[in-house]
């Protein structure tokens, strides 16, 4: 591991979000930016949602930032307060990440389902002809769903705590050519190959998202809380037999396009 160290001449990028502690990327930039003896950093920001215009603001002016990674509860009010978005966020009303031009103009993106689509790939699961269901359709679970969609899953099932919001999804998923969504919550998850928490149940190892009783075996179970690694309801998905696929893994998938969009050299780990 190399013991080089940024200088006042780094290239910062930040994370925001409330809470940030449990954030997977600082840690795994740091890393690779040291690894890599690259002059650069990666800070959490603790940020207050009353605060985001003003730091969205001075984010304009901060020339030495290439831009910051967003997560819970920031993503959609980001997409009001950048000057530009990526068709994808424009799509989804919400953005993950935001990159700084030279001239100081920020563009709002979202790889979120980017992101959690290339942690299947890694673990082998074919999304082509899949049954998902997604509980939560906040930014993340909105654009996991569109991605599950475009990559071929022959069905999905929304599911969020207010249901216009599933309601409003299903819409966007269907308006893109795909086979209308149900909502909803369901009665068994048994019937799906994919089961996906993409809310913030299970933070800091508190709550399932839904009862774990009628997962079907084949199922692989996926969560997006990085924070346990692995939630109470991936404990009990993997008791039932059942594959998991970790929240830090998503945040994994995401990081080579993170990367070169804040125009980093590409991931040789």
């Amino acid at each position: 591991m190399s013991d080089f160290a940024p200088t006042a001449a780094a290239a910062m990028v930040v994370m925001i979000g409330q809470p940030i502690a449990q954030a997977f990327l600082p840690a795994r930039f740091n890393a690779w930016f040291r690894n890599e003896g690259l002059n650069a950093l990666m800070a959490p920001i603790d940020l207050a949602p009353e605060r985001l215009p003003d730091f969205l603001a001075s984010l304009h002016g901060w020339a030495n930032c290439r831009g910051c990674v967003v997560t819970a509860p920031h993503k959609q009010a980001v997409a009001g307060l950048v000057d530009t978005l990526s068709s994808r966020a424009a799509l989804l009303g919400a953005v993950n990440l935001v990159v700084r031009a030279d001239d100081g103009t920020l563009e709002g993106d979202n790889v979120d389902g980017a992101g959690f689509v290339a942690a299947l790939h890694a673990n082998a699961f074919e999304i082509q002809g899949a049954r998902a269901i997604v509980f939560g359709c906040g930014g993340a679970g909105s654009s996991i769903a569109l991605a599950l969609a475009e990559a071929g899953a022959a069905a999905l099932h929304l599911v969020d705590r207010e249901p216009g919001r599933a309601v409003w999804l299903a819409g966007l998923v269907a308006a893109q050519g795909h086979p209308v969504p149900d909502t909803g919550a369901p009665e068994r998850l048994d019937g799906f190959d994919l089961v996906i928490n993409a809310s913030a149940a299970g933070l800091g190892g508190q709550g399932m998202v839904f009862p774990p009783d009628t997962l079907g075996a084949g199922a692989l179970v996926a969560d997006v809380v990085t924070n346990p690694v692995v939630t109470p309801w991936l404990v009990a998905a993997r008791a039932r037999g059942c594959r998991i696929q970790t929240g830090p893994e998503m945040a994994a998938g995401q990081f080579g396009l993170i990367a070169a969009r804040f125009g980093f050299p590409p991931d040789r780990s």
